[in-house]
């Protein structure tokens, strides 16, 4: 399986991102607590001087500030935050249901009836009993499933060349990269959690510096008298990382999940086609005369 998942590369990469999404988020914590010290500076006052200076008075608690100057209420619902998240809300918006999406789809997909089901199986086990290798190629001729593409290399390598107890190693290995490689679609697809996982706090981090962008442009444009000024870019800030972070959390723990589950499944038929090499090899043997299977090689089949 290390020529489909190739998991040291991608433990790698996901420390890279976490180091870089963490560096993102100390830098706009410094950055908060810097500005929240520079009101504090704009706060003190000073007995004697400044006891007759005009005091500005803002917004009351949970309101905002639009551009125009509109004092309105808070929003702090859920389609609240969406909005306050801005543009990058909408590509967040995306990236979450491409992760429902697939997660359904890969529930679906990865069942046991799509690679091993039970009466094909039987089928299976019934004519390699008595070593019938040409019903087993009529049996999985049209069978889509994974155990059906691998008993197809199976019963044609042999068709081909012959049995011998001698190419045992070799039809198992016909075997396993039947089943990798009638399998590469579905690891594909298990690999978009992966990249969703990593784009959705990268697109967060990007939301996050437009919001950042947008509160220094509203400080140098109205000063920093008013913090709520401030509000709508910071919730701009802090909501798409959050969102992005809400993102690659399920989206990390579906990837491990599918991927297991499928390494699970495909192991699971690989086990069961060296079984049916076994049955064939004691049928080999059942059907030779003589001395016992210990003193004389296998004969070969037609």
């Amino acid at each position: 399986m290390n020529e489909v998942f190739s998991r040291d590369i991608l433990v790698a990469k996901r420390c890279h991102i976490l180091s870089r999404l963490f560096l993102g988020l100390l830098v706009i914590g410094l950055m908060w607590t810097g500005g929240q010290g520079l009101m504090a500076q704009d706060d003190l006052t000073v007995p004697g001087l400044t006891d007759n200076l005009p005091v500005e008075v803002g917004p009351p608690p949970g309101t905002v500030v639009s551009d125009d100057g509109t004092v309105s209420k808070a929003d702090t619902s859920l389609f609240g935050l969406i909005a306050a998240g801005g543009w990058a809300m909408w590509i967040l918006g995306l990236f979450s249901i491409a992760v429902i999406g697939l997660g359904i789809y890969c529930y679906l997909d990865l069942r046991a009836a799509n690679f091993c089901p039970a009466a094909l199986t039987k089928k299976l086990s019934d004519e390699m009993a008595t070593a019938n290798l040409k019903a087993v190629a009529v049996v999985v001729k049209d069978d889509p499933t994974t155990l059906a593409r691998m008993m197809a290399a199976f019963a044609h390598e042999i068709e081909e060349t012959g049995y011998s107890t001698d190419d045992n190693q070799l039809i198992r290995d016909l075997m396993m990269e039947a089943g990798i490689k009638h399998n590469r679609k579905r690891a594909r697809v298990i690999n978009y959690f992966s990249v969703l996982a990593q784009a959705a706090p990268m697109m967060g981090l990007l939301g996050t510096v437009s919001g950042m962008i947008k509160a220094f442009g509203t400080l140098g444009n109205k000063g920093m008298g008013d913090p709520s000024l401030l509000a709508a870019n910071i919730s701009e800030a802090l909501v798409t990382t959050a969102t992005g972070l809400m993102i690659a959390l399920p989206a990390i723990f579906l990837y491990f999940f599918f991927r297991d589950r499928l390494e699970e499944l495909i192991t699971r038929c690989e086990d069961f086609g060296v079984e049916m090499l076994n049955q064939l090899r004691r049928a080999a043997y059942a059907s030779a005369s003589g001395p016992s299977e210990d003193s004389i090689p296998a004969p070969d089949l037609p």
